[in-house]
């Protein structure tokens, strides 16, 4: 159980804590675990860094409720969605329509209208039409709702692109235009940054990052899981993620792949195994469509082994939350999958991985650890070639992890350090306001 964590008395609030934040694009307790380590990373800094009085974090939920984690009302969580029930507080197109009338009492505009920021995650790599115009048009309302309030909008580390038609382009470039700051989360999703806002932007406001996810604190799962790592003592305990979104045949076209995953990914375990492994498989998607889920992927992949391979493979409980698959992950010898957020658990615990990926946006994410050379393009590549990449990967493990207690800490350090450019950049634009009380 969560210890939950304590506001500030109402004088300390008065002397320290003075802005008010309104957190997009990264929900708490996602069912999908790499949005939920964004969400948690931000919030678990923001809010203990003594200067925020008030945290709206957005969600799928429905109305306003206290978070759980935290007491005194300093952390609140409020539902907005694309819904048919237009008519509701929740519901984007009401959202908009009571914007253009004032407020009327509308508790998401009554919020940003009094925030100093709106900081947006995006989901991490959802700034995209890659997933269609449905998603992209989530992705972008509340985004669009702080320009329309005039509330100062940050776009937090995250990856921009790719744009595959012309009008998910031109939304992205108006919104990276009237944005106050922007951080890309690696070297690549930079370049897309600077390529959207064009050439008369000014490029101090257009940053490099790192992903949030790096500074998210692991926590200590339940008992049962403890104890059977701890058993696996003496064993190489290896790990990898089957991606649920990529098992469908059809998903070849949809994504580009250059063979069927599914059997890709199989054989991987099949070959660690071969290697004398213990092999972890890790969910890291439970919601949404079931048929995306990595558990329905990893009960494939075990119906395909023998008897024999099953009894060297074990399935982590898919509801374990983000911090606690983080805690599991750094336990490992060596960690593979195609989730990208599942990979930056390994490498922010220094756990060599190999990232079987099939976006641009995993490449730079590793470059970061500077352990790049550990990313295997799933468009490109599939089947006994890469397989054998992975496992080439799995052979070079200790130097990988040399590489990483290099680098990581420097990673880590600027993922909790960037939010605190944030912090002082939001204060400063609070401050220069007319009005402002200094």
């Amino acid at each position: 159980m969560t210890a939950q964590r304590t506001a500030p008395t109402p004088a300390e609030q008065h002397t320290t804590r003075h802005l008010d934040l309104v957190v997009a694009g990264a929900p708490l307790d996602n069912d999908n675990r790499g949005v939920e380590a964004l969400g948690t990373s931000v919030v678990g800094h923001l809010a203990g860094s003594g200067m925020v009085s008030r945290l709206t974090v957005l969600d799928n939920g429905w109305g306003v409720r206290p978070d759980p984690a935290w007491t005194g009302g300093l952390v609140e969580r409020l539902g907005v969605r694309r819904s048919r029930r237009w008519h509701r507080q929740e519901s984007w197109a009401r959202i908009r329509a009571d914007q253009a009338l004032g407020g009327l009492g509308n508790p998401f505009v009554t919020r940003l209208a009094r925030a100093d920021a709106l900081l947006d995650l995006s989901g991490g790599d959802s700034f995209t039409d890659l997933y269609g115009a449905h998603r992209l048009a989530a992705i972008c309302a509340p985004k669009e709702a702080a320009v329309r309030a005039g509330r100062p909008l940050v776009l937090l580390p995250q990856t921009f692109g790719p744009f595959t038609t012309v009008e998910g382009r031109r939304r992205a470039e108006r919104l990276v235009r009237r944005s106050t700051v922007a951080y890309a989360r690696d070297a690549w999703s930079h370049e897309q940054l600077l390529d959207l806002a064009g050439r008369s932007a000014d490029t101090s406001r257009l940053r490099l990052g790192v992903d949030v996810a790096f500074g998210l604190t692991p926590r200590e799962p339940d008992p049962r899981t403890v104890a059977r790592f701890a058993a696996l003592s003496g064993e190489l305990v290896v790990g990898v993620n089957v991606s649920g979104l990529l098992r469908e045949e059809d998903t070849g076209g949809r994504f580009g792949l250059a063979g069927p995953y599914l059997r890709t990914m199989t054989e991987l375990v099949r070959g660690l195994v071969r290697r004398g492994a213990v092999v972890v498989l890790v969910s890291h998607v439970d919601g949404g469509d079931p048929k995306e889920r990595d558990a329905a992927a990893h009960a494939q992949v075990e119906a395909a082994l023998s008897t024999s391979e099953r009894g060297r493979v074990w399935r982590l409980s898919p509801a374990l939350r983000a911090a606690e698959l983080k805690w599991c992950i750094a336990q490992l010898e060596w960690f593979a999958g195609s989730r990208m957020h599942a990979t930056i658990a390994a490498l922010s615990s220094a756990v060599p991985a190999f990232g079987y990926a099939y976006s641009d946006k995993a490449r730079g994410v590793f470059g970061t650890c500077g352990v790049a050379d550990h990313v295997t393009d799933a468009r490109a590549v599939a089947g006994a070639e890469a397989v054998e990449r992975a496992l080439d990967s799995f052979a070079a493990r200790a130097q990988a992890h040399a590489v990483l207690r290099e680098r990581v800490p420097a990673v880590v350090d600027r993922a909790r350090g960037q939010l605190d450019e944030v912090l002082k950049a939001v204060t400063s634009l609070r401050d220069a306001a007319p009005g402002a009380i200094t």
